[in-house]
């Protein structure tokens, strides 16, 4: 049974943002286009198209209805809930290129072992408390989207949101065979003091300037074997990365953009600042002192503003300055033969 109830878009908006965990939730940037214009019907073939995009997402078999429809102009939000109690979820209609442009199914956390099947669901507790030994991650939400026309990745996936002192979420991205990533913020006092001294130490030796580290979050992409403590200052613009299984110094930039635009940008490094000696004797001593990597017999590449250092001997890293106008380095990045930085 499809019930339909329209609603004023101001409500609407209204309902979306106080279902979203608190670190996601956010008006949508079209909302200053939305009006309270009362909508006749859906047509057939539009409902059809919506009752598709659901089913793909919680299966065939369960029961849901349409509750809420908001014309936000070229679009409609439809919202509607799981019959058994267990979800909401949002569908946007694209009215101009007749298709649903994306699905969202908002569940409760209690429902997991509902909603997913369990050997997802044990990968994903599993990844969870392997993420932090200490503090496992603990969730108060996940949701299961499909946006497959969004250019940014995943656009098919399940995200846990979540819960405690640590804004954190963890996304399986079905199109990448349900490879996981994971993302926490920590407060300062939860971070190992080592760590956090090697940051400012690592800012230091590129600045020349005590830079105070504001934010730490840990990042983990199990797939691309990636797992990173990044340290930032206040005003994002400065930022350290060190390998969570290593301890060691995988990536430091500083705010060195001195650049107005993509022009001036072209036109200051259209001519390299150095040649590969010059470079390789500024860089030496930094990348000595980050990464404890011995610059000798090293191969140099410039491209605009990049200068990487690089060797033929298999299994040796890579590693890639960065430039500004005035000829200071500014950043210093890491890059291993496999891929991998942990």
């Amino acid at each position: 049974m499809r019930k339909f109830r329209w609603i004023s878009a101001f409500s609407a908006l209204i309902f979306v943002v106080a279902a979203l965990p608190a670190q996601a939730a956010a008006v949508p940037a079209t909302a200053e286009k939305t009006t309270d214009k009362q909508v006749g019907s859906l047509t057939p073939t539009v409902v059809n198209r919506l009752e598709k995009a659901v089913q793909e997402l919680i299966g065939t078999k369960t029961p849901f209805q349409f509750d809420d429809v908001t014309d936000m102009g070229k679009t409609w939000i439809v919202e509607g809930d799981l019959e058994d109690g267990t979800a909401t979820f949002q569908t946007e209609y694209n009215k101009e290129k007749n298709r649903v442009d994306s699905t969202t199914v908002r569940y409760k956390i209690s429902s997991l072992a509902k909603a997913m099947d369990t050997p997802l669901k044990t990968k994903v507790l599993n990844s969870a408390k392997a993420f932090d030994s200490k503090r496992p991650l603990q969730f108060e939400a996940f949701w299961r989207v499909k946006s497959p026309y969004q250019s940014n990745k995943p656009s098919n996936y399940w995200v846990f949101w979540g819960a405690g002192e640590k804004a954190s979420s963890l996304y399986v991205d079905v199109d990448r065979g349900n490879s996981i990533t994971i993302n926490a913020d920590y407060p300062l006092k939860q971070v190992d003091p080592v760590l956090l001294n090697r940051a400012v130490n690592s800012f230091k030796r590129i600045s020349g300037q005590r830079i105070t580290v504001q934010h730490a979050s840990r990042y983990k992409d199990e797939a691309k074997g990636l797992s990173y403590w990044a340290f930032e200052d206040a005003n994002e613009a400065s930022e350290v990365k060190i390998g969570a299984v290593t301890g060691k110094v995988l990536t430091v930039s500083t705010f060195g953009v001195d650049w107005n635009d993509d022009t001036d940008f072209k036109k200051s490094f259209a001519s390299p600042k150095y040649t590969a000696s010059e470079a390789l004797k500024l860089a030496r001593p930094k990348v000595q002192l980050l990464f404890n990597i011995n610059l000798s017999d090293y191969n140099v590449e410039i491209q605009e503003n990049a200068y990487t250092f690089s060797k033929k001997q298999k299994g040796t890293p890579s590693v890639v300055g960065k430039v500004n106008k005035k000829g200071a380095f500014y950043a210093f990045s890491l890059h291993s033969s496999d891929g991998k930085l942990q």
